[in-house]
């Protein structure tokens, strides 16, 4: 299985996960901060790995092969620091529904480009034996 495959895989997982935060946040108006930031942690925990298997396994062996693979990357990574930044938020703030929320749809966005441009670019770029390797060693 290509490294791309497993990341778009994952991308169908991590969605899940994003629906059912939604629709917990969504139905439960008044929930304690602490009881946000204990939902979340499964969130980040599976968010996290799932960028850093990006950024180690695709990101840094497509970012050298052309300019557009380089932009790509880069908005792909500030976004992954912009979660990272706001699941810190979450563990601070009073009240990190808003935090949450924002995490959500930055996820949900960042997949649909990753999954539409990010990844076919790699497939286009990269050789499939590569492509193959990374899955194994990322899947």
């Amino acid at each position: 299985m290509k490294i791309t495959d497993v990341l778009r895989v994952e991308h169908q997982l991590l969605h899940v996960m994003d629906e059912a935060m939604a629709e917990w946040l969504a139905k439960a108006p008044a929930i304690a901060a602490v009881e946000m930031r204990g939902r979340t942690s499964l969130l980040y925990a599976a968010l996290e790995d799932h960028a850093q298997r990006e950024e180690q396994y695709l990101f840094a062996h497509l970012r050298p092969l052309s300019d557009l693979a380089r932009h790509l990357v880069d908005m792909m990574i500030i976004v992954h620091d912009e979660v990272r930044s706001l699941f810190e938020e979450v563990q601070t703030v009073e009240n990190p529904k808003e935090q949450i929320w924002t995490i959500l749809d930055l996820t949900e966005t960042h997949f649909v480009r990753e999954n539409e441009e990010v990844f076919p670019l790699a497939e286009e770029l990269m050789p499939e034996e590569l492509l193959l390797e990374l899955g194994k060693q990322g899947g």
